[in-house]
């Protein structure tokens, strides 16, 4: 990393002769997550698109210009950086997200990608049949199975009998079915009772022989003669694959490396995913079919992040809707209804859109000029003080994705040390991390972007911490660390469009991603008074009300999370924010649109103050 940086150094003019002069990014961005570019690794939900990022480097930097991204994740900022024939250095402390990084960003002749993926699937291809070959019950013929749905059992409280969730959603009411038939009580069944089993409840598949039609799903539900083969098949099957030992290299490790049985294994852990290993989080046949082509894999790194890629959808996290799909949720949150996908099939469908995605970057990537290094943000050795022209990035916003907790998945299946842990920028009750331990590592990490970045140049902080919590303190440790922000008064935001099911069915404040652009001042530029300094000393409630008024007349009907979204970014650029509850102070200033929309107009009587 030294050489490449050195190497570029030595490229360009010295601070004497530069003449950048570049303001701050002022438009809003909107994206889509839905692109085959994007969807190539199931990182975190969270991360950006590589071309809203590309946005920013576009205003910021010069082609040959260093971009640096020192929480790089899954690598969006340095394939934008490439896209655009800038340099890129990425960092991340996890080796999973340079691992994937390093896929998202390497060039590879897309026929040799696809030869090397067909390769791996015939070495497999027996073993699959093996796993997930069956029987026809109507014509006895072999078939293929595509899923098998596995579903919570809960004790009904009326007849005491174990009944799966499945067996319950039959009806809409999810009621018991034997309860209702015998004596029309309506007892429900499920959540937030406790489950007392997991089992398979019904399989899909497609026959090979003469059947019309050729796909079908039997269950426990289904007509007499489909639930004994039900039993009669896919039980037994089940239970002879089980008795088999896993004739590959796979991971046993226990969740986050902790084996008390009795202890949290981290913050992600709940009553409901008190799973202990990273093998409970799969079915046997799911489990011994990702061994399998691993160990096909050999040390292809293109081929591994492929299944690495497609591994939540063939865990226990994959739910099962009736009428198709389904949300994986990003957290280590398990449904009570889940689908166990035939792995092969599923990542045949993965890699088409992977190979797809390839094929436009193969066309799209005018650089290579890129290092990828594992280590801490918080020591960025290796590179030289102002040497960096750019940074963008999207760090840990205190304790609100923990990324080692879920980011252990891959780096077990992968065989990478996860002693990195105690490196990782976080708030984390189970291993004693409190918000001031994160703030003394972000002043780290935030003191090591100043020092590396050259004089006049940007950096562009992506936050999204809807709790309030840590926008104060990174004011604070960006104003310590000698940043000048941005007092354009406006709020940039990074929209994708991809919201949760929550916030698109909600009225919920945080929608969008705001972007904090902060300037390294010149050696000739002197301290000025802060913002906060400079703004009248009036409470931050009636502050915050006459801005909401502001931009309530400015912007009639405009939704909730357009108001927080003003609010936080003119607030965070005068330093005056603080946590506070936003949906009271929306209410006292104004009301609901009276037409069923979710928009917001002032009350009346109320109106903004000119003076403030």
């Amino acid at each position: 990393m030294a050489q490449f940086l050195a190497d570029h150094m030595a490229e360009r003019h010295d601070e004497s002769d530069d003449d950048y002069a570049v303001s701050a990014f002022c438009r809003p961005i909107e994206t889509t997550k839905n692109s085959h570019i994007f969807r190539m690794h199931g990182y975190h939900l969270g991360k950006k698109p590589y071309d809203a990022v590309q946005a920013y480097i576009k205003h910021y930097t010069r082609e040959g210009d260093v971009v640096l991204d020192p929480f790089c994740g899954s690598g969006s900022t340095a394939l934008g950086a490439l896209v655009l024939g800038r340099k890129a250095v990425a960092i991340d402390v996890s080796p999973a997200a340079t691992f994937i990084t390093r896929f998202y960003v390497s060039a590879c002749d897309p026929c040799d990608f696809k030869a090397r993926f067909d390769t791996m699937c015939a070495r497999v291809e027996r073993e699959m049949s093996h796993l997930y070959g069956t029987v026809c019950h109507r014509c006895g013929t072999g078939a293929t199975i595509h899923y098998v749905v596995y579903s919570n059992y809960y004790v009904c409280p009326g007849c005491g009998r174990s009944v799966s969730l499945f067996e319950a959603s039959q009806d809409r009411r999810r009621c018991c079915p034997q309860c209702l038939k015998w004596d029309g009580r309506i007892v429900r069944i499920g959540p937030p009772a406790e489950a007392v089993a997991n089992g398979p409840v019904a399989v899909n598949f497609t026959c090979h022989g003469t059947c019309s039609p050729k796909r079908m799903t039997r269950s426990i539900t289904g007509p007499y003669e489909e639930q004994e083969a039900f039993r009669s098949i896919d039980l037994q099957t089940l239970a002879r694959l089980e008795s088999e030992p896993i004739p590959y290299p796979h991971p046993d490790r226990f969740m986050m490396n902790v084996s008390d049985p009795e202890a949290p294994w981290g913050d992600e852990w709940r009553p409901s995913r008190n799973f202990r290993t990273v093998r409970d989080l799969f079915t046997y046949r799911n489990f011994r079919a990702l061994a399998a082509l691993m160990d096909a894999a050999g040390s292809d790194e293109d081929l591994r992040a492929v299944i690495t890629s497609g591994m939540l959808a063939a865990s226990r996290k994959a739910q099962h809707l009736s009428g198709g799909g389904g949300y994986i949720p990003g957290n280590w949150a398990l449904p009570p209804v889940s689908k166990q996908r035939n792995v092969l099939e599923s990542l045949r469908t993965i890699f088409a859109r992977t190979l797809q995605a390839k094929r436009a970057l193969a066309s799209l990537l005018k650089s290579q000029d890129v290092c990828i290094s594992t280590q801490s943000a918080a020591a960025l050795h290796g590179i030289p003080d102002c040497s960096v022209d750019y940074i963008f990035t999207d760090p840990p916003y205190g304790g609100s994705i923990q990324y080692g907790e879920l980011n252990f998945i891959w780096e077990a299946w992968l065989g990478f040390n996860t002693r990195w842990h105690e490196e990782e920028i976080v708030v984390n009750r189970s291993r004693g991390r409190t918000i001031e331990d994160w703030a003394a590592m972000m002043r780290a990490a935030l003191s090591e972007c100043f020092r590396v970045l050259r004089p006049g140049r940007w950096l562009s902080l992506c936050w999204h911490d809807g709790s309030m919590g840590t926008w104060p303190v990174i004011h604070q440790i960006l104003s310590e660390v000698g940043f000048v922000t941005d007092s354009s008064g406006t709020a940039q935001t990074i929209d994708t469009g991809a919201n949760t099911y929550n916030q698109r069915v909600w009225d919920k404040a945080v929608k969008r991603d705001l972007v904090i652009n902060v300037r390294k001042r010149r050696s000739h530029e002197s301290a000025t008074t802060s913002p906060a300094d400079a703004t009248p000393q009036n409470s931050f409630r009636d502050l915050a009300r006459v801005v909401i008024s502001s931009f309530l007349s400015a912007n009639p009907g405009a939704t909730k999370d357009r108001v927080y979204d003003h609010l936080v970014g003119f607030m965070f650029q005068k330093g005056r924010l603080e946590q506070h509850n936003f949906d009271k102070l929306l209410e006292s200033v104004a009301e609901r649109v009276r037409d069923g929309s979710r928009g917001w107009v002032l009350k009346s009587g109320v109106r903004e103050n000119p003076e403030s």
